[in-house]
Formats: structure tokens, sequence, C-alpha cells
């Protein structure tokens, strides 16, 4: 009778000393409904925002967009815990979002739902990939969860009538000096359809290695793909995303957002670093980068004011 070797004796520790080791570097997972510590963080002054720079919920001017990479990937007893957020400064980037009628956020990967309820916000949208996408792959699928999503979070006054999400199929893989492991998280897109326009929220693959630029390439192509076969070419359509390009350092970057552009029709509103907004029949007014790389997050956030068109406009387009 043959002895069975060690590795298939022990072949269930294996998945269990990923999820150990899955579990240090994020934390334990948030099993909180709502968010109790207060902001104690006075952002405003240690960014310089000016009340005016703000949404004045008093003045019945347009519809304030925010746009913001809020880097809430890690949970605060994590192995890396210095990355991390506190649930106070959560609370923070709640409270911003709380001035504005629509919000995208990307890399809301550990509490969406919190930052949801917190805000207070008619219509919450947090997409999970099941099939697809780059952690979509076993066992890392049946140990994290929050893999299963694009870190995609977008709120607002307003119900949608359709809602629509997708992952990526192209991404750079594994980490490597220049790329990154984009196959942990499963990126996509968010496509929603509110009365009188359309909206894109995504976060494009990261890296700067010829891996990562190409396949930012190919998932630009399956945006545009997507709002070809969904929207109307004459429909008003807002773009707000972490892009991951760098169009001002690099060429192929720069190719890539003019192709996006030009293939969808797309105005370029504001861009700081890789974060943009861009629209499509869509007016807008006072575009603001808003400062709080280094204190809400590792961006700085996007806001602008856009004025919907009205119904009969958008017949006319």
């Amino acid at each position: 009778m043959l002895k069975s070797s060690w590795w298939e004796d022990s072949w269930f520790v294996w998945p269990l000393m990923a999820f150990t080791i899955l579990t240090a570097c994020l934390g334990k997972f948030e099993t909180k409904p709502t968010l109790t510590d207060p902001c104690r963080l006075d952002w405003q002054k240690q960014t310089g925002i000016a009340k005016a720079d703000l949404p004045d919920s008093t003045v019945n001017r347009g519809l304030p967009v925010l746009v913001f990479n809020i880097h809430d990937r890690l949970l605060s007893d994590s192995f890396f815990s210095s990355e991390a957020h506190t649930e106070g400064e959560v609370a923070c980037i709640g409270d911003l979002a709380s001035m504005f009628d629509l919000v995208l956020f990307q890399e809301a990967f550990v509490r969406p739902a919190q930052l949801a309820h917190y805000t207070k916000h008619a219509w919450a949208n947090h997409p999970l990939f099941t099939e697809g996408g780059g952690g979509d792959w076993w066992p890392l699928r049946a140990m994290c969860n929050i893999c299963l999503s694009p870190g995609l979070l977008m709120l607002a006054r307003e119900q949608p009538e359709s809602i629509y999400s997708e992952p990526y199929e192209d991404f750079a893989g594994w980490n490597t000096d220049l790329n990154k492991a984009d196959d942990f998280f499963s990126k996509g897109f968010q496509l929603v359809k509110f009365k009188k326009f359309w909206v894109l929220n995504s976060h494009m693959d990261a890296g700067r290695g010829e891996a990562s630029i190409e396949a930012r390439a190919l998932q630009f192509r399956q945006i545009s793909a997507g709002i070809r076969r969904l929207v109307s070419p004459d429909a008003p359509l807002l773009v707000g995303m972490d892009a991951n390009l760098r169009p001002d350092k690099g060429e192929r970057d720069a190719e890539i957002l003019e192709e996006f552009l030009n293939a969808n029709g797309l105005t370029l509103v504001q861009q700081s670093g890789p974060d943009l907004i861009a629209v499509r029949g869509i007016r807008t007014d006072r575009p603001k980068s808003l400062p709080l790389k280094g204190i809400l997050s590792d961006h700085n956030a996007l806001s602008v004011i856009m004025y919907p068109p009205s119904r009969q406009e958008s017949q006319n387009q």
C-alpha cells in the first residue's frame, strides 16, 4: 500500500494559511452596520478648501458631483495598518460626500455599506462580480469578499432607471516592479441611467509597465463598447473615474485618453493626476480639484456642478 505524501495529507492547510495571510494583510472584515466614530479632522482647514468651493445646500444651483478615490482598502488592524483609514476618517469622507447630490467613489472596498448609510443618499450601488474580473480565481474568491468588488460606490439623491456593471476582461496580472497585482481585485465599470442623463464610474488598471498600459487601452475599449451597446449616441453622459492615466507624462497614455474621448464624444472637464471628469451633452460649471491627498486619501477629489438638460432639450439633441 502506497503511503500518501505530506502534500496530499495536508492539502487543507494551504487554504487556511492563505486565509490567515490575507486577514493579516487586509485586517478583519468590517461587520458593523453603521459608522459610530465621528469625524475629528478639520480637513477643510488642513486642506485650505474654501467654503465657496463646496456645495451650498441653500442655493439651488445645478447638481453637485464628487469623484474621489478614497483609498479605503485596508482595515486598521491589518499588517499594513499605517496605510488604513480609521473609522473617524471614513466619517470625514462621508461628511464630504453628504454635501453632493451625485458621488462616484473608487477604492471603496472596506466600508461601502456603512458610507452609504452614513451619507443618507436615497440610492447607492456597490457591485460585486461573482464571475469575471481579477479577483475571481480560486481560492481567493472563497476567502476575500472585497476581492470580488471593483471598489466602486455610486451614491445619488435620485433613483436611477437602470443599473449595469461589468468586470474587465483584461488586466496586467501579477506584481512586478512596474505592473501591479490588479488580478487581486475585480476592476470594472458601473454604467447607470438616470432620468435625464447617464453616469459612468470606473477604476482602471494600475502600474506604469507596458502590460498595465496595454491593459488600460483594452479596458477603455471595453467601456466604449459598453457605451455603444447601452447608451444612445446623443444621450447626455457624465464620466468620472480614476483612469490611472498620466497623459502629461506618457505619450501612450495621452493617445489612450484621446481615443476614449473621441470614441464617445466626450469633453474633458477636470483632471488631477490619474483622476478625471468628462461629459457629453451636459453643461458644467466650477470644476475643482479638492486637495485631499495625504489627508483623507492618496488622491485628490474632483468636483463639478452639472446642469442636466431638460427633457425637451434631451429630445431635441
